[in-house]
């Protein structure tokens, strides 16, 4: 090759290198770009569906990863280029998909420190506000906020950031954050495209706290807006009776629910509507006509949200008429969907009771006579503290104070749970002293006369100590080769250290090194 060639040549290389490495830059961002964009696709789609967005899919998630992926590999190879703020910002939206907050967070972060008059600035100020909501950094959500009311006063962003807010609040059942979100959002937009739904949801949150005036004004609002979505429209509708029966409002109750049964069967809310009108009659304390209605529902309403809270009456229903072998299955159908129940925590607490006095029923069929004492008294501490029914509880204590023979320890607990009940649930001083009575006189070392010795102050904790002092006395006095130090020590000093596994190990070295030495 002649020289002055070379020359040439050499220049057109450099630029055709130059050129690849820019297109190897843009390129990556481009497949970026590409990522993101398939999983916004997806969003867009499952919205139009109708579908539960609040969790990205797994194909989502491919998606917004390989985004990431290609914008760190930009921001690695090519410190400094043109992109960068294009690629963290990107960077930052698809960790906010995915709800990496945080590390969003980082992101945008690194973006407002070196790029402060960045083109993305407005949306950015959203997403790192609603990143610090997510969080429950109020004070991180606020102070960005107010960037962009200063910077941006006419951005809709704002209003995003609120019900963002409530929807993740509502969604993981923190009704007062959810309640304060949702009221300063529609406080200013009120006329948003999405306020009747934030109406709803703050209704809900009302609701969830017993605050079933605010709850109804909140409907009655929603329903004066007329909204579009007539399914919204509806279950505010189906809301506002379970609101009027709350407030003792039955008559209006009753009068909403016959207005909303000829649109019960085009909603598909014939279930719920059902619920509604027994649950008007159960708050009227009238179970008689309650229970057929429930009892008798179609299978094909059961759908939904229905079969917990079915669940849930039906269980009261039952155990109101003293059917537990009924009342159990109701109430373990209605925790299999917790989120649903206006009380489940109490559903919990009568299904594993329920489940523990039919479990104490079948071991009293093969159990010795020593050992049935025993489940009689769980079955009395069941009926008294889990199902209200101290009468039957007061028969099975008193029938395990005749116990002695088999098992002392048990008669002494059946006379005391007979004597609160004579007290606290029956009113019969007379009664209460007999069983006291015969307590201490039958078992004075029992911790139950203890309790209830009227010169003590009832505390078990104290009895239980004392019994440690003793004991340790006896401990102390059969062990003459102790050292006099220790044995010289004020008792309840020793006690405290002894319920202590560190303090005990402790006290057990010393000794060994003192007596090794």
């Amino acid at each position: 090759m002649l020289p002055g060639k070379r020359r040439v040549l050499i220049p057109m290389v450099l630029m055709i290198l130059i050129s690849a490495v820019g297109c190897a830059k843009y390129n990556t961002f481009w497949n970026a770009k590409k990522a993101f964009n398939n999983a916004e696709r997806i969003q867009e789609e499952r919205v139009r569906k109708g579908e539960d967005v609040t969790q990205p899919s797994t194909t989502q998630i491919s998606d917004y990863n390989k985004s990431i992926k290609k914008c760190q590999k930009l921001l690695e190879e090519y410190p400094g280029h043109g992109l960068t703020d294009d690629a963290l910002f990107l960077m930052a939206k698809a960790y906010y998909r995915i709800q990496s907050y945080r590390m969003s967070i980082s992101r945008l972060e690194l973006l407002f420190q070196n790029y402060p008059s960045n083109p993305f600035m407005e949306e950015a100020l959203y997403i790192q506000a609603a990143n610090y909501l997510l969080i429950g950094d109020m004070k991180g959500a606020n102070d960005h906020l107010i960037q962009m009311q200063q910077r941006f006063p006419d951005s809709l962003f704002q209003a995003e950031v609120l019900k963002v807010g409530g929807d993740n609040a509502f969604a993981l059942e923190n009704w007062e954050p959810a309640r304060d979100s949702y009221e300063q959002y529609l406080e200013s937009y009120s006329e948003d495209e999405n306020a009747p739904q934030a109406g709803f949801n703050l209704a809900k949150c009302y609701w969830k706290l017993g605050e079933y005036d605010l709850a109804h004004d909140r409907l009655e609002a929603v329903i004066a807006g007329q909204p579009t979505d007539l399914d919204l429209l509806y279950r505010t509708r189906l809301l506002r009776v379970r609101c009027l029966s709350r407030l003792g409002r039955h008559a209006d109750a009753d009068a909403l629910v016959e207005a909303l049964e000829p649109e019960a069967e085009a909603n598909s809310m014939q279930g719920l509507l059902t619920l509604a009108k027994a649950e008007n009659l159960i708050l009227q304390d009238d179970y008689e006509e309650a229970a057929p209605i429930l009892i008798n529902m179609p299978e094909e309403w059961i759908l939904g949200e229905v079969p917990p809270r079915l669940g849930e009456m039906l269980g009261d229903v039952y155990l109101r008429q003293w059917d537990l072998e009924s009342a159990l299955p109701q109430y373990q159908q209605a925790i299999r969907n917790p989120r649903i129940l206006d009380d489940p925590d109490h559903c919990k607490r009568i299904s594993a009771a329920l489940g523990d006095y039919n479990q104490a029923e079948l071991h009293m069929d093969t159990a010795g006579e020593d050992r049935v004492p025993g489940y009689k008294l769980t079955q009395a501490n069941i009926l008294l503290f889990h199902l209200n029914r101290p009468d039957l509880a007061l028969e099975l204590y008193r029938d395990v104070a005749t116990t002695a023979e088999f098992d002392s320890s048990s008669a002494a607990r059946g006379l005391y749970g007979a004597a609160i009940i004579y007290r606290d649930h029956l009113a019969l001083p007379d009664s209460v002293d007999a069983m006291l009575t015969q307590l201490i006189r039958d078992y004075p070392d029992a911790p139950q006369t203890f309790m209830l010795d009227p010169s003590t102050d009832h505390d078990l904790y104290a009895f239980v100590m004392e019994q440690d002092r003793l004991a340790l006395e006896l401990r102390l006095a059969a062990h003459d080769d102790m050292d006099e130090e220790f044995i010289d020590m004020d008792v309840t000093e020793v006690i405290a250290p002894l319920r202590d596994p560190e303090a005990r190990y402790s006290r057990w070295r010393e000794r060994k090194l003192r007596r090794n030495s």
